[in-house]
């Protein structure tokens, strides 16, 4: 029998098992039946556990802004909180000796993925380090005598689950210390896998592994002989196994499983939840949370408005919503107005997106209507709104509202057959197997058509699976533009259905679409190289597709917003076509920051320029008021001279900068304008202020002056007349006018209040289109066509029936890492928004060490921080707090700390707000010794960045002491913006030593790694010798002696790249251990309706020298290995540092360091004696 919910996370104690289920901790007995409840908080609940004695439950779950592990006794009583770490890594993973809780976590660490070990008392309290390192887990063994064995799982970058079959640098491994005595060593070294969970059961070493190409449980014996396997499992892995010493029990595909003994088989559990579902009651929309595309009308008084994959039509002013998309389990988007009362946009009802026009004010069906699910489930797939509707009580609680109009359920008069497509006169079959074509869809439609012939909802298919990236209305509302993510662009005919195919690139996305005011011509931006860099503009008729399009600019810029100005003479458009540089301020390099200025193209040959001579002085003035007089009059005919278009460009006269989202209103162009700055936000006036976001600017034409429409916004779309701007700024949706400033009291300003939109959303059929729209951007994005030889169509088919059992979000999250694992590729991500409870400020941290002694909690050390870091900046240390180490922490806002009352959990919530704190001055005040002090401070909510300022600067100063002084150091944590400030916070200082070690452990990756080779891979070619200046290398910041790379398992994606370029450069050896193996890059182009973002790896990379696509999953081996057992994290040694150290020394023996040459043996300016003058006899 299968569950009928998804289950994860168990443990057993006893004839009781406890797991995870609709984001809650449960009990079950072991034998099978009826579950309880234990928590209600329904936030994202993760491993519950007994205690040894059986009698409360240990587990982690939100509380503020992060996990933190918390206590109840097996009835749900007694709750209590025992962490207040505030770190998303936290993680209950089981007990010590004394019936302490094991956690792991990253709270005190310079590097957020180190989670370590940590013993808390079961009721709460001070928080002890475990002596291991960085670990995933822990398994103690049973004691024997004063000794206990344990061995330690090491820390994985994401679950085996979640990459299948994954072989690179941070595959689990395991480590043993056999007798106690805090010596590791690997236990099976040689097991090609990723090993995780290690359990000690029965006097041997049980564990999960895929070394054998599934997920299964296998145990070996503590010296590492007598590998067995004990499950067989195929079709899903074997998660999160536990064990009470004797039997195991683990999860699979969401099903409990149990196994009674290592020599037995295991069974799955039967178990049923005992309450109703809270999570899968259909619930109101809350609209401004997931808010979408809000696009005008003509008039600019109402909009279509896309909130969560439904669409709603809105008057801005006052009166209800009209719900015009949101069948459920579908997801509609890009709505566009057209005229009559019509609205255009994209759904995926049979699970392939297609077109649909529909009549905003059409007549609701009668009550025999089918429903829009059943029209729309393809035929061979599990019909998730069918199985809900059977379940007890799934209607139970429901609000009444008006119910959409189903676009499946209405008659459709043009489907996939009314297409016209140059060239391709086939139907392709885009479904998954077992679903209709679209031939097969539009036979029934076609037969239905004579019939239907007043229906008000127009479908219009593809002829092969696509997607659509934008749509865009002729103004006449006839056309439609479609631009594709695959180089298509077409043009779709309103009234008959028609779909033809304008232009197809092959590759790249097309954007960008515009329409001139006589609906005549379309206008797109399309790539012409990878990543965007270079894109042309490109013009067609929409009537006359035969004629091919006409090239408007040639590919050599980034040429992009194209837009018809009213008048129809001019397309105006972005370049990036300025070429104005600045100088670095940190190094010699100069750079284009703002390479972007708007331009104007003279659609007709004899058009002149706004901005040049005229023999009609009065023409420029009077073209802004004869616009206005025109406002309602027929648009005039555009006219195109292909010949020389693209030598026709003028200039608008404003700076350079960084513009967007270019709009032609009425004698103006609109435009956002983007600040010039910086990409970590480092460098904010306070790390308070909100991001820098974009204004709206104006530009009168006729006045050639530019003015500021609004301050601040995320984005804006122009009414069809142009007269109305439609705002969305942090959420908030506003009109204003289009040709002047308006403040907030203004009459002309409106809000639109979006609480109107009342749609109910059924859970389980939301998880059902947003798991379908993950598995089609898959099937349609990764790299490989052919899925790199995995059957993505099998795939679907086994995970899609585990929707209907899901029971929350976190469960569909958890299901879609699943699903992406099956690719067993790197950055195949699931990224949901973070959980947090509402109100919450984070926990509170002072940037310091304290330690609970007799006299109080003192302080044992303050950060020292970074002060070109703002984030790395201990509060301790701002001005008027004078703390010093040896200070006693008394109390927090008057509260007095103590044992029970610690510190971590007065700062609850503290983050970015004002404590007191009451301090006792420490030896180091030397007379004000013993004196009490109330100081005020503003605790951070993350102290990483902190201790990552201090690990490089213990770094950097074991190798200057190890070296006397002539050694460099330099960390590189990210191969993105923070990266590259980190490197050149000290690369001025540290190259010009005799030798350099660059650190790439821990690197998470980026995209300028051929920045950073080019840098550390200079060569000392030459001398600048100023007189009475330091000489200088030539290039600048060449490295003068040999470089030594060290490299780990952390170092990945760019980390990868940059550590395998450095070896076939040459640049210097790798020192380290095998890096993390995943360069199939990706762009974030996707989300889900819900926001999720979900990634698909396309952009993988190949390697010269024989490599070739051998690093992604497997990584790059170093030049030399030098691992960082347990034991060695302990004793606080870094071998791989020293090791390198070493090298070092021995590498500036034979090769020795470049230095400045002697002044001399230049050329001798001072000319020889003039020679005696020849002469001549007369």
């Amino acid at each position: 029998m299968t569950s009928s919910s998804y289950f994860r996370y168990p443990h057993l104690h006893g004839d009781l098992v406890t797991f995870v289920a609709e984001d809650d901790v449960w009990i079950a007995p072991l034998g099978g039946g009826r579950a309880w409840r234990v928590s209600s908080l329904q936030l994202p609940a993760r491993n519950p556990r007994f205690t040894p004695d059986g009698q409360r439950l240990v587990w982690t779950v939100v509380q503020g802004t992060a996990p933190e592990v918390v206590s109840a006794a097996v009835d749900g009583g007694d709750y209590r909180q025992l962490t207040y770490f505030g770190h998303g890594t936290t993680k209950v993973k089981g007990f010590t000796a004394n019936g302490s809780v094991v956690v792991t976590s990253a709270f005190r660490q310079a590097e957020g993925r180190h989670t370590h070990a940590y013993s808390v008392p079961l009721d709460g309290g001070w928080a002890e380090e475990l002596p291991f390192g960085p670990v995933e887990s822990v398994a103690f063994g049973p004691e024997v005598g004063d000794e206990r064995p344990v061995v330690v799982g090491s820390v994985l970058s994401r679950e085996p689950a979640w990459w299948k079959r994954y072989h690179g640098g941070t595959a689990g491994k395991l480590w043993i210390d056999n007798d106690g005595n805090g010596e590791f060593e690997r236990l099976l070294p040689d097991l090609d896998g990723n090993l995780a969970d290690p359990l000690w059961v029965d006097g041997r070493i049980a564990f999960l592994s895929d070394h054998e190409g599934y997920g299964n449980l296998y145990s070996v014996l503590p010296n590492g002989k007598d590998l067995r396997r004990h499950t067989d499992h195929e079709d899903f892995y074997v998660r999160h196994a536990s064990t009470d010493g004797k039997r195991i029990i683990f999860e699979s595909a969401g099903e409990l499983w149990v196994l009674p003994g290592l020599g037995s088989e295991a069974a799955r559990l039967d178990i049923t939840l005992g309450s109703a579902s809270q999570s899968r009651r259909p619930a109101l929309l809350n609209a401004a949370k997931h808010l979408g595309e809000v696009v005008p009308d003509a008039a600019g008084s109402a909009s279509a408005v896309e909130a969560h994959g439904t669409i709603s039509w809105l008057r801005h002013k006052d009166g209800p919503s009209r719900i015009i998309e949101a069948t459920p389990g579908v997801r509609a988007r890009l709505p566009r107005p057209l005229d009559g009362g019509r609205l255009a946009y994209v759904a995926d009802h049979d699970g392939v997106e297609a077109l649909f026009i529909k009549d905003v004010a059409a007549p609701v069906p009668g009550a025999g209507a089918p429903a829009a699910a059943d029209a729309a489930t393809p035929a061979g797939r599990p019909d998730a709104a069918a199985a809900a509707a059977s379940r007890p009580g799934h209607n139970q609680g429901q609000v009444p509202l008006p119910q959409p109009v189903p676009a499946a359920a209405a008659a459709v008069r043009a489907a996939a057959t009314v297409m016209h497509v140059p060239g391709d006169d086939q139907q392709a079959d885009v479904a998954p197997e077992g679903a209709p074509s679209p031939a097969e869809a539009a036979a029934g439609a076609t037969a239905q058509a004579e019939e239907n012939a007043q229906a008000e909802i127009l479908r219009i298919g593809f002829p092969h699976a696509t997607r659509t990236s934008s749509l865009e209305a002729s103004p006449d509302g006839e056309w439609l533009a479609l631009g594709t993510s695959f180089g298509e662009v077409y043009a779709a005919n309103t009234r008959t259905g028609d779909l033809t195919l304008v232009a197809s690139i092959g590759e790249g996305t097309v954007s960008d679409l515009a329409w001139s005011a006589d609906s005549r011509w379309l206008v797109w931006s399309e790539p012409v190289t990878s990543f965007g860099s270079r894109s042309r503009l490109r013009l067609a008729k929409a009537a006359d597709p035969g004629a091919g399009p006409v090239d408007v600019t040639d590919g050599r810029f980034r040429d992009t917003s194209p837009a018809f100005t009213p008048d129809g003479k001019f397309l105006a458009f972005l370049s990036n076509r300025s070429f104005d540089p600045v100088y670095d301020g940190h190094s010699f390099d100069l750079s284009f920051p703002s390479p972007i200025k708007p331009y104007l193209v003279a659609l007709a040959a004899d058009t002149p320029s706004p901005f040049g001579p005229s023999v009609d002085p009065d023409a420029g003035e009077g073209s802004a008021a004869d616009a206005e007089r025109q406002d309602h009059a027929a648009a005039p005919e555009v006219s195109v001279d292909p010949e020389g278009l693209a030598h026709r460009v003028i200039g608008v006269p404003v700076p350079q900068g960084n513009y967007t989202s270019l709009k032609a209103a009425d004698g103006a162009l609109l435009w956002l304008d983007w600040a010039l700055a910086g990409v970590t936000g480092d460098g904010k006036a306070s790390q308070d202020d909100k991001d820098s976001r974009p204004s709206l600017s104006r530009f009168d034409l006729a006045r050639r002056k530019q003015t500021t429409l609004v301050e601040a916004l995320d984005s804006f779309r122009l009414s069809g007349d142009r007269s109305k701007v439609v705002l969305i700024s942090d959420k908030k949706v506003t009109v204003v006018p289009s040709d002047k400033k308006v403040d907030e009291e203004s009459g002309d300003l409106v809000k639109v209040d979006l609480g109107r939109i009342r749609v109910m959303m059924e859970p389980l059929r939301v998880w059902g289109q947003a798991f379908d729209e993950a598995w089609r951007l898959q099937r349609d994005f990764f790299w490989a066509e052919d899925m790199a030889g995995q059957d993505w169509e099998s795939v679907y088919k086994r995970y899609r029936p585990l929707v209907d059992r899901l029971g929350s979000h976190d469960d569909l999250v958890d299901l879609l890492w699943e699903l992406h694992g099956e690719l067993g590729t790197s950055h195949a991500y699931v990224r949901p928004a973070p959980v947090t409870e509402n109100g919450s400020h984070g926990q509170g941290r002072l940037g310091a060490d304290l330690s609970l002694t007799p006299a109080g909690w003192e302080i044992t050390r303050i950060l020292a921080g970074e002060s070109s870091d703002p984030l790395a900046t201990s509060p301790l240390t701002r001005p008027g707090v004078g703390a010093r180490t040896g200070d006693i922490l008394l109390a927090i806002d008057g509260v007095p700390l103590s044992l029970s009352v610690t510190p971590a959990m007065q700062l609850v919530g503290a983050a970015g707000r004002a404590v007191e704190l009451t301090l006792l001055n420490g030896a180091a005040h030397g007379e004000r010794a013993g004196r009490q002090r109330r100081v005020a401070v503003v605790p951070v909510k993350d102290e990483e960045r902190l201790r990552y300022q201090e690990w490089v600067a213990g770094n950097r100063r074991t190798v200057r002491e190890a070296s006397g002084g002539t050694f460099g150091y330099l960390h590189i944590p990210d191969m993105m913006a923070n990266g590259w400030a980190q490197l050149h916070r000290d690369l001025d200082t540290e190259t010009a030593l005799d030798g350099l070690i660059v650190d790439v452990r821990r690197n998470r990756g980026g995209h300028t790694s051929q920045l950073v080779a080019e840098l550390i891979g200079r060569k000392v070619t030459g001398w600048s010798m100023p007189r009475g200046e330091k000489p200088r290398t030539y290039p600048h910041h060449a490295p003068r002696g040999p470089v030594i790379i060290l490299a780990d398992e952390f170092a990945g994606s760019d980390g990868d790249i940059i550590t395998q370029v450095s070896k076939l450069r040459g640049i210097g050896p790798v020192i380290g251990t095998r890096t993390w193996g995943g360069v199939v890059g990706i762009d974030n182009r996707f989300s889900l309706a819900d926001g999720t973002g979900v990634t698909q790896p396309r952009y993988a990379n190949w390697f010269g020298g024989g490599v070739g696509w051998s690093v992604e999953n497997y990584g790059v081996d170093p030049d030399i290995e030098v691992a960082y057992p347990p034991h060695a994290y302990a004793a606080g040694r870094d071998p791989q540092l020293e090791y390198g150290i070493g090298a070092l020394k021995e590498m500036v023996q034979e090769l020795p360091t470049d230095r400045p040459p002697a002044r001399e043996g230049y050329r001798l300016l001072r000319p020889a004696p003039l020679p005696a003058r020849r002469r001549t006899e007369a």
